[in-house]
């Protein structure tokens, strides 16, 4: 009797042993294929973050080439640079180019000024408009001439950007051919500049038109 009960638990032992074996091997297995797991949906992951950077990359180069090649078919007539109001500058990723300023087309009385930057003789950017097909509906008035332009860094960004004071005559009432200026302001983002709407807007309603010079104009956005 006694020699049956150790040979039962002898067995009892051996299946527990047996057991916990099987359990750890499971539990060993089941780490090891999470860790797996994971490590695939890690390196899943980096190779579509990556994918997608390429992609958004490729994008890039390829607006930057057809802006490019948008630009570089402009052709400019002398005549209407306003060469008072052109100079060479040296601008963020540019390097050294020259700013134009582009008058409106002879007998064209809704068209505003408009800008380019060259380099070799040729257009390489053209300014964004401030109306749309460049007409002066949204400003009011007809292009008289452009007051001054300053090259000035207005958000904090170590970037160039561009303030344009523009004088425009209304026609309207006693003082309507006197000319009243209006403030363009393009922020630069590395390759390209942005028609800063929101500046304009505030300079326009917290500004008086006799402070409206470039210092005046880079000393108020400094402060903000």
């Amino acid at each position: 009797m006694k020699r049956k009960m150790i040979i039962i638990a002898t067995t009892v032992l051996s299946l527990c042993m047996f057991s916990g074996c099987q359990k750890s091997q499971l539990e060993t297995l089941s780490q090891e294929t999470e860790s797996s797991y994971q490590s695939l949906i890690k390196v899943e992951t980096t190779t579509l973050q990556n994918e997608d950077k390429k992609t958004e990359i490729q994008n890039s180069n390829q607006s930057s080439e057809v802006n490019e090649e948008t630009n570089s078919n402009i052709t400019l007539d002398e005549s209407r640079i306003i060469k008072d109001q052109t100079f060479v500058a040296t601008l963020n990723d540019w390097g050294e180019v020259t700013f134009v300023t582009y008058g409106p087309k002879p007998g064209a009385d809704f068209e505003d000024v408009t800008f380019y930057l060259m380099k070799n003789k040729k257009v390489v950017y053209a300014f964004p408009f401030y109306g749309e097909d460049n007409k002066i509906n949204e400003i009011g008035g007809l292009f008289d001439s452009v007051a001054s332009i300053g090259f000035r860094d207005v958000n904090h960004d170590d970037l160039e950007d561009i303030i344009v004071i523009i004088n425009y005559v209304t026609g309207a009432g006693p003082q309507g051919m006197v000319p009243r200026p209006k403030v363009r302001i393009f922020r630069a983002d590395k390759k390209e500049f942005h028609l800063a709407k929101d500046l304009i807007d505030d300079i326009t309603n917290q500004m008086n038109e006799s402070d409206l010079t470039i210092n005046g104009i880079y000393k108020y956005l400094k402060s903000k």
